[in-house]
C-alpha cells in the first residue's frame, strides 16, 4: 500500500516535467530545474522514461484522425474535492497523463467488444426521405436526410416518428437526445413535439434532449418558438404518466392538476436563442440560461465534456453509450468531481483514468459491469 501511495504522486510529477521539458518555450531555468530533480533520486529517472517510453511508443498512431479529436477535446484536469485522501493533482499532469492513457486504450486492437467505438449509421438518401419511425440501439448514432433536406441526428437510444403535411413538417421525440438541422421553409413550419411542448422552427438548428421527465433544448443557431400543448394528447398523457411513476407523494395541499383537458391554456412560453437552453423540470417549469452548443452536442463526434461534474452524474451519463454499466458500490465516491472529454462506448478508457487519479479500485468486473470501490 505504502509503494502505490508513493508512485502515483511520482508519476504526476515524472508527467509534468514531460510536459515542460517539452515545449516549444522551453527555458534553460526549466531544463536545469529537471536535471536536478532527476539527479534526485533513480526512482525519479525510472518513473519519467516510463512516461517517455509510453509517449514514444503511442506518437506514431496520433495521427489518426480519431486520436487528433480525442486529444484536443481531452486536455483533462480532475479535482477532487471530497476525498481526504487525495493528493494534489497538477494541470499539466492530468493532462499528460490521461491523454496518454486515452490515446494507449483507444488504438489497442485487442480492447473488449464494450470498449470499442459506437456504430455510426450513415443511411442513404433512398432509405431516409419517408415519414415513419427512427430508432438508435445503445450506443449507436443515426443520421438522416428528410426529403424537405433537413438533416437528424440521433444520439444513443432515442426513437422519433416522423410526418410530413402540406402544412408543418412534425417530429415526435419520445426517447434519447437528438440535433436537428431544419431547412428553410417559411411556409411550413418545422416541429418537433416533447411530451407537452411544441418547438417550433422555419430554419434553424438545435438540440433536443429528453431525461425522464426533464426536458433540455440547446439553441445552436437561429431561433425557436416554445409553446405548450393544451389538448389531452398522447404527449400531455406520456408526461403525466412520467411524472406520475418518477415522482414521490404528493404534498398535502400542494396536488397539481392533470396535464391536458383539465390544464390551464398556456400561450408561447419563449424565443431561444444561439447559446441558450430551456430546460423543462418536472414541474413542467420552464427555465433558459446560458449554454455552450460545442459542448452539448460533443456526442456527435463521439465524445462527452465534463466540466466539473459529480462523478456520479458523469457515470450516468457514460452509461447510456455501453452495455457495460459502470457502477459505484460506495455512494460517497458519486461526489468526487472530474473535468474532461472521454469517447463514448470506452468504459475501460474511462475507468482506467478514474481509478489512477481518484482512490479508488475496481472491485469486480465482467462484461455486464464494471463496480468499483473506494481504494483500501
Amino acid at each position: 500500500m505504502g509503494h502505490a501511495t508513493r508512485r502515483e504522486p511520482l508519476r504526476e510529477t515524472a508527467a509534468a516535467w514531460h510536459d515542460r521539458v517539452h515545449r516549444d518555450d522551453v527555458t534553460e531555468e526549466t531544463r536545469a530545474a529537471f536535471a536536478l530533480w532527476l539527479a534526485e533520486s533513480p526512482e525519479h529517472r525510472a518513473a519519467y522514461e516510463e512516461i517517455d517510453r509510453t509517449w514514444i511508443a503511442l506518437k506514431s498512431t496520433a495521427h489518426e484522425a480519431q486520436i487528433l479529436a480525442l486529444r484536443h477535446e481531452t486536455a483533462l484536469r480532475l479535482t477532487r474535492r471530497t476525498s481526504k485522501n487525495a493528493h494534489s493533482l497538477t494541470w499539466a499532469a492530468a493532462a499528460v497523463i490521461l491523454v496518454v492513457l486515452g490515446m494507449s486504450l483507444a488504438m489497442l486492437s485487442t480492447r473488449s467488444k464494450s470498449d470499442r467505438s459506437p456504430i455510426v449509421l450513415l443511411l442513404d438518401a433512398f432509405r431516409t426521405h419517408g415519414d415513419g419511425r427512427y430508432a438508435t440501439a445503445t450506443g449507436e448514432r443515426l443520421t438522416v436526410t428528410l426529403k424537405d433536406g433537413s438533416q437528424l441526428t440521433l444520439d444513443t437510444q432515442t426513437e422519433l416518428r416522423v410526418a410530413f403535411t402540406p402544412s408543418e413538417r412534425t417530429i415526435r421525440l419520445t426517447r434519447g437526445q437528438a440535433v436537428f438541422e431544419v431547412a428553410k421553409d417559411p411556409r411550413r413550419p418545422f416541429v418537433v413535439e416533447v411530451y407537452d411542448r411544441r418547438l417550433i422552427a422555419v430554419g434553424t438548428a438545435f438540440d433536443v434532449r429528453l431525461d425522464g421527465v426533464q426536458i433540455n433544448v440547446t439553441m445552436i443557431e437561429g431561433t425557436v418558438r416554445v409553446e405548450r400543448t393544451t389538448d389531452l394528447d398522447a404527449t400531455a398523457n406520456a408526461r403525466s404518466a412520467a411524472i406520475r411513476s418518477t415522482s414521490a407523494s404528493p404534498k398535502s395541499g400542494s396536488a397539481r392538476p392533470e396535464l391536458g383537458a383539465s390544464a390551464t391554456p398556456q400561450p408561447v412560453v419563449t424565443t431561444l436563442t444561439a447559446g441558450e437552453q430551456l430546460t423543462v423540470d418536472s414541474e413542467s417549469q420552464d427555465h433558459v440560461r446560458s449554454a455552450d452548443p460545442d459542448r452539448v452536442t460533443s456526442w456527435r463526434r463521439g465524445q462527452v465534456i465534463f466540466d466539473n461534474t459529480r462523478l456520479g452524474d458523469a457515470i450516468g451519463e457514460l452509461n447510456r453509450y455501453s452495455d457495460t454499466k459502470i457502477k459505484l458500490s460506495d455512494p460517497a465516491l458519486a461526489d468526487l468531481r472530474l473535468s474532461g472529454g472521454f469517447a463514448t462506448g470506452r468504459p475501460t478508457v474511462f475507468v482506467e483514468a478514474i481509478t489512477t487519479y481518484f482512490p479508488i479500485q475496481v472491485a469486480k468486473a465482467d462484461e455486464r459491469a464494471v463496480v468499483l470501490s473506494a481504494r483500501k
